[in-house]
């Protein structure tokens, strides 16, 4: 991060419209990075597959919301000199400190983010015809911008040390059928909530249900009858959600091992006529 900011301060004291605008692109770049290092550290976690957005802002709260809620947290790891002595209470204790992750605002970043975009990696739009565009956004604003980013810049770099969270109410773990050893947060997963296999090759996703401490997986698949006996298969949804309008696929039966074909179309669903009374 010190690497960092310093070229961007450089681009600044270079002190030209195309250097500040560089500045601003790099500055933009630094915040994905800090954001992006984050998940990097509670990847085995979350799958890609599960970030429905890839800004920045939005990534932060995917991870507040399925991995860690403390993730915008400043914490400090500490580790005690002494055994624990009966009589003596924790915080009387004598304290070594390993390291600080500083924590952030989300919306900080992502309104930081934005407006680099807006104020310098756009060119403008014009209003009407004689508008001339500019080749760069106003100096001085731009300026103005990067100049908070580095300081926010320079507040996360005096973190020492990352975690991958803090396991509140501990880890379950499940094995995806393709090999891969999957883990989630115990205390984040929700009745019904449907969690990709992190294997970025695998395309399988799992159904969570919870009953009462007992959290078990169930294959998320839709079920698909054989045209040619009959037999039912479990293809995997994800599979078909990624599929476009009229797009064809297929899959050989389990059973048969015939050769099925399916498509996305529209259908007309027509009511039902009421029954006579």
């Amino acid at each position: 991060m010190p690497s960092i900011i310093l070229r961007i301060q450089g681009l600044l004291d270079e002190n030209s419209e195309q250097s500040v605008t560089y500045a601003a692109l790099e500055a933009r770049l630094a915040l994905e990075k800090v954001c992006y290092d984050r998940l990097r550290q509670r990847h085995d976690y979350i799958s890609h597959a599960q970030l429905k957005k890839w800004q920045p802002g939005a990534v932060i709260n995917t991870l507040m919301s399925e991995v860690d809620s403390h993730v915008t947290q400043t914490m400090t790891m500490s580790i005690s000199k002494t055994p624990p002595e009966a009589g003596v209470k924790i915080e009387d204790a004598a304290w070594i400190e390993l390291g600080t992750e500083i924590g952030f605002d989300p919306k900080l970043i992502a309104r930081l983010w934005n407006a680099l975009a807006k104020l310098a990696l756009h060119a403008r739009l014009p209003e009407h015809k004689n508008d001339h565009i500019p080749d760069y956004g106003d100096k001085a604003q731009v300026r103005t911008k990067v100049e908070e980013v580095i300081v926010e810049l320079e507040r996360l770099s005096k973190g020492t040390m990352t975690f991958s969270g803090v396991p509140a109410g501990g880890d379950v773990s499940f094995l995806c059928r393709c090999g891969e050893k999957n883990k989630r947060r115990m205390a984040l997963l929700r009745e019904g909530q449907s969690v990709s296999c992190i294997n970025p090759n695998c395309m399988a996703s799992w159904k969570t249900h919870k009953d009462g401490d007992t959290i078990t997986f169930e294959s998320d698949t839709v079920d698909v009858d054989c045209g040619q006996c009959g037999e039912r298969n479990f293809i995997d949804r994800r599979n078909i959600l990624k599929m476009k309008f009229d797009q064809h696929a297929s899959f050989n039966c389990r059973d048969c091992s015939a050769i099925n074909y399916m498509r996305w179309q529209l259908v007309l669903v027509r009511q039902a006529d009421p029954p006579q009374s």
